[in-house]
């Protein structure tokens, strides 16, 4: 392999094994794969959902996981962009067993495909995760308005 194809496969694990730990429900692990001071943009949450990657998302992912116990996702695509950015598509759905930020808990399932965009640093780390899905569709399978 030449050393761009190893380069664009590097990015690609690093993202795959972000979204498996996820999968895995291992926040530490999801983390270790990250810059510390790395930066994540939960698109529908507008301002309220810009933040560290290790406080912001951290605390999303644990919330989430907390209230979704059966949360699963599906690596549908991983596609590298340039020489550091890396565009997944991801399939996320879970059954809520406990409210969800202004969401009550109904019992309801989700399934909502999710876009992913990793930006990883030099030292094949996440340094930035910009991540979009159909927020009103989200709410409305959970039964709220």
């Amino acid at each position: 392999m030449k050393t761009k194809e190893l380069q664009t496969l590097s990015l690609k694990n690093t993202c795959v094994e972000f979204l498996f730990a996820y999968q895995q429900k291992n926040i530490d692990k999801m983390l270790s794969l990250c810059e510390p001071d790395g930066t994540v943009h939960f698109i529908p949450l507008g301002e309220n959902g810009k933040g560290t990657i290790s406080q912001l998302g951290k605390g999303i992912w644990t919330a989430l996981i907390d209230c979704f116990p059966d949360i699963d996702n599906t690596l549908d695509a991983a596609i590298a962009e340039g020489e550091d950015t890396v565009r997944c598509q991801v399939v996320i759905r879970g059954t809520q067993a406990k409210d969800f930020a202004d969401i009550p808990s109904k019992g309801l399932s989700f399934d909502s495909d999710h876009i992913f965009i990793f930006h990883l640093n030099n030292e094949n780390l996440i340094d930035q995760i910009t991540i979009t899905w159909n927020h009103a569709d989200f709410k409305r399978q959970l039964g709220a308005s």
